[in-house]
């Protein structure tokens, strides 16, 4: 009978010391990924199963020992970037003369995420532009399940995961990363200046496609082209923003103070040849830029707020 009673667990048990113990696969977790971790006591038995409580969410026991998993949190950190956390445990275990409790506490640090943003606009996004970003949390690894959220612009999510494409419309943007609906930045979020479109410059091209000298002046071209160049820079960061062309022009034909004739043009390309058949050496081209289009990431055209631009080219 005694040996059947300690298989039932009828006897009492006795143990010299019995501790309530919590393992954890990390001490240092960082925000937005899970904190896992294992609670039992030290002595167990095969005919006891304990009942187990945490205030850090529910816990799961399997074969005497539990098992705790919870998204780690944290409201503030220390210069450090880490935050000091203790969740609390209870383990209850039934015997002959009634429950036994005994309780834990476990403390680990939540490690603040670190976010890095990677693309040609880091220094300074530019206004109205599509500029894009790639925000990857390290840390977060397989679980980065990221979302983004901007004050000062617009939020276009990009192909892949943690690409992204901030459109300002203010000076400055604060741009605010979340993983899996936990906000990752903290109250400032990732803060970017922003730039003013700088302006095109105007290259005219004449016969064969050569480039008129200005200073020296030459011969009288038959045809023009007016060709809008982007600065390098932004080109270089936003080429899907930098589609310049030239839309309103005019052409005159000026000798001395007098006009001789104009011609007024609508596209890229001028034939010159009603000015070529009148012009003599002396004359002048003076060529007015009136209206230049720039096309968008989204492939819109909207109208280059500039003034017009006159130059003057001497035929020899």
């Amino acid at each position: 009978f005694g040996k059947l009673a300690e298989k039932v667990g009828a006897k009492q048990l006795k143990f010299d010391k019995i501790l309530a113990m919590a393992n954890a696969e990390s001490n240092i977790v960082a925000a937005g990924t899970p904190y896992k971790a294992e609670m039992f006591i030290a002595a167990s038995s095969t005919t006891v199963v304990p009942r187990m409580s945490t205030t850090a969410g529910p816990i799961k026991v399997e074969n005497g020992v539990g098992k705790l998993e919870f998204i780690a949190r944290a409201a503030s950190y220390d210069a450090d970037g880490k935050s000091k956390q203790t969740w609390k445990g209870t383990i209850t275990i039934k015997g002959p003369s009634g429950d036994t409790t005994f309780n834990l506490e476990k403390e680990y640090i939540v490690a603040k995420p670190v976010v890095q943003v990677q693309g040609a606009a880091i220094s300074a996004l530019y206004m109205n532009c599509g500029n894009e970003l790639n925000i990857q949390v390290p840390s977060l690894g397989q679980t980065y399940d990221p979302s983004f959220r901007a004050e000062g612009g617009t939020v276009i999510p990009g192909g892949k995961k943690g690409y992204v494409i901030i459109v300002p419309n203010s000076p400055k943007v604060r741009i605010f990363v979340s993983s899996g609906g936990m906000q990752i930045s903290d109250a400032k979020g990732e803060q970017f200046s922003v730039k003013p479109i700088p302006k095109p410059t105007v290259e005219l091209l004449g016969d064969g496609g050569k480039k008129l000298d200005l200073k020296q002046g030459g011969t009288m071209p038959r045809s023009l082209v007016a060709k809008a160049v982007p600065d390098p820079t932004f080109k270089e960061q936003n080429p899907k923003d930098a589609r310049y062309a030239v839309t309103n022009w005019e052409v005159i034909l000026a000798r001395g103070k007098r006009p001789v004739k104009n011609l007024n043009f609508n596209s890229a390309q001028a034939n010159l040849n009603q000015l070529a058949a009148e012009g003599r050496p002396g004359d002048r081209l003076v060529i007015t830029i009136k209206g230049i289009t720039r096309t968008n990431f989204q492939n819109a055209t909207e109208q280059v707020k500039m003034a017009e631009e006159i130059i003057s080219y001497s035929i020899q």
